[in-house]
């Protein structure tokens, strides 16, 4: 308990540090145009690089989507954070579809 602790305050900070410097350079420096446009892919490949296996997989296997509560519940999440691009209302809708597709299946 005490090492998962530690590892947790770890990549807070680590995850803290490096968006504090980058802020930091960034805000000083010049960015060129294709840079930018180049940086803006990374946000979007970096979710969905995490979102797809924990979405799609289980140990390595695909999940069946009749079987997959997290898909079944992301797909609506999705839909309202998109139209309404609000966090708060985005998490408190995925928490809500979670939980009514947990108690469905």
């Amino acid at each position: 308990m005490e090492s998962q602790l530690w590892i947790i305050l770890l990549i807070g900070a680590g995850t803290y540090m490096f968006r504090a410097v980058s802020l930091v350079l960034g805000s000083r420096m010049q960015w060129s145009e294709r840079t930018k446009e180049w940086l803006s892919y990374v946000s979007p490949a970096v979710l969905g690089a995490l979102l797809g296996p924990l979405l799609l997989l289980n140990d390595g296997q695909w999940v069946p989507i009749r079987d997959n509560t997290m898909l079944l519940a992301a797909i609506p999440t999705i839909l309202v954070a998109w139209w309404t691009r609000r966090l708060l209302l985005t998490v408190v809708s995925g928490i809500g579809f979670y939980t009514i597709v947990y108690y469905l299946m």
